[in-house]
């Protein structure tokens, strides 16, 4: 009878054992499902997001915002220029870019929003001309630093691909679009580009370069450039110019501040 009981007890513990493992089992199986499920999320959601566009832009402002704070104690500005193609879904030949923008071949409005985008996107890295980037204790340690000139970002590089049917946009064509178009709910790109009521306002900034904004004209067959700048707390808004009249059409003369 004692060596039943004995038996009967060892099975009962085997029974028992053999249950436990069977609990864990399952409880690594579940486990292992949400583990997968969450990173299935995690992979969608940074599709979705398509941070690998903006991470360049991010990274300057977040540099920028930072050298601001810091009175000069963060060193470099870590800003890069991107090249751009604005695309009717071809290629822009002789041109490497980071970034393409896809438009309605056909479609002017659509590639002055695109254009319009990128300044935005530029004048959003150095800070809206609210910062200053230059980031020295005042404005005379800031001569100390830096000259009589604009120092200049040429924040993006941007090129037509040759399906473009749109062959010109004139500036006063371009900046009407920024007049009459909602950038978000509160303000349009004219007044949050140039905080101006209207076009010449923005004539009045530039009289003492050759920008003209009136009879001047976009061609799409040409590489332009977006640029901004500033010296001793005074800033350059952002400007779409030919890559080869920068100086003619601003008021940049120092490009230091981004590198290719």
């Amino acid at each position: 009878m004692k060596f039943k009981r004995v038996k009967s007890k060892i099975f009962h513990y085997d029974f028992l054992e053999k249950n436990h493992k069977a609990e864990l089992t399952t409880q690594q199986i579940v486990g292992l499902i949400v583990l997968i499920v969450s990173f299935a999320i995690i992979l969608i959601l940074i599709f979705r997001l398509n941070l690998g566009e903006t991470t360049n832009k991010e990274i300057c402002h977040n540099s920028v915002m930072l050298k601001a704070k810091s009175k000069n104690l963060a060193g470099e500005l870590d800003c890069r220029t991107d090249y751009v193609c604005i695309s009717g879904g071809g290629k822009c030949m002789g041109f490497n870019p980071t970034a393409t923008i896809e438009v309605d071949k056909d479609n002017k409005t659509q590639i002055m929003k695109a254009i319009a985008d990128e300044m935005s996107g530029c004048w959003w890295m150095f800070g809206e001309g609210k910062v200053d980037y230059g980031g020295t204790l005042d404005k005379y340690q800031q001569m100390l630093l830096w000259d009589d000139d604009y120092h200049c970002a040429i924040c993006s590089m941007v090129k037509f691909s040759d399906d473009i049917k749109v062959e010109k946009i004139t500036y006063s064509e371009f900046y009407d679009y920024l007049l009459k178009t909602k950038k978000d709910k509160t303000q349009t790109y004219l007044t949050y580009l140039y905080d101006a009521p209207n076009i010449d306002y923005v004539k009045a900034k530039i009289t003492n370069t050759k920008l003209d904004v009136v009879k001047g004209e976009i061609s799409t067959k040409d590489k332009y450039v977006i640029v901004t700048g500033m010296k001793l707390g005074y800033y350059i808004n952002p400007y779409f110019v030919k890559s080869d009249e920068i100086t003619n059409q601003t008021d940049c003369r120092v490009f230091d501040i981004t590198s290719a």
